[in-house]
């Protein structure tokens, strides 16, 4: 796999924003952390970010943990785990690191109805969707998966019935 490195916050916000144009109110997000991760530049990328597009953060609870982004509309939760993607990383460790992210995402399901799941991804990852995360697994947990084409700065989503063909 030959890979470009994409940074989860800009996974983050492009998901928000995608979210926000749907109609839906973001609660929650949990931003990025770790050995290398500036967290100071990530907060004010996505402020300036949201600014640019008319999402006031004012009522966005901003954690260190839990699920990356959690928005609400009509009574319907979304909790969606991000991922980032590592330039030139090894498959076996792209593999793992996506391992991960549907772990978390799996571990989000806490309620029958009225929850969606969502699995961000750089659109990278397209292969590992369709050969690690079963249809049939999608729509018994109402599985979305939401991969980030990070050359258009977009979000291309896939309800938990839709088949994600290859190369999405």
């Amino acid at each position: 796999m030959t890979t470009q490195y994409v940074q989860e916050i800009d996974v983050n916000i492009a998901v928000a924003k995608w979210l926000h144009s749907n109609g839906w109110q973001l609660e929650r997000i949990s931003m990025p952390h770790g050995r290398g991760i500036d967290s100071i530049r990530n907060k004010a990328k996505l402020e300036a970010e949201f600014t640019a597009v008319g999402i006031s953060i004012s009522n966005i609870e901003f954690r260190p943990t839990g699920e990356d982004i959690r928005a609400r509309k009509d009574g319907i939760l979304w909790r969606i785990e991000c991922k980032s993607l590592g330039a030139d990383l090894p498959s076996s460790t792209v593999r793992s690191q996506f391992d991960r992210a549907l772990s978390s995402t799996v571990s989000n399901y806490n309620q029958r109805g009225r929850l969606r799941l969502g699995l961000a991804l750089p659109e990278e990852y397209n292969k590992l969707v369709r050969g690690r995360v079963p249809q049939a697994l999608r729509e018994a947990i109402n599985l979305w998966i939401l991969l980030y084409v990070s050359a258009d700065d977009e979000v291309v989503v896939f309800a938990p019935e839709k088949e994600i063909p290859e190369g999405s």
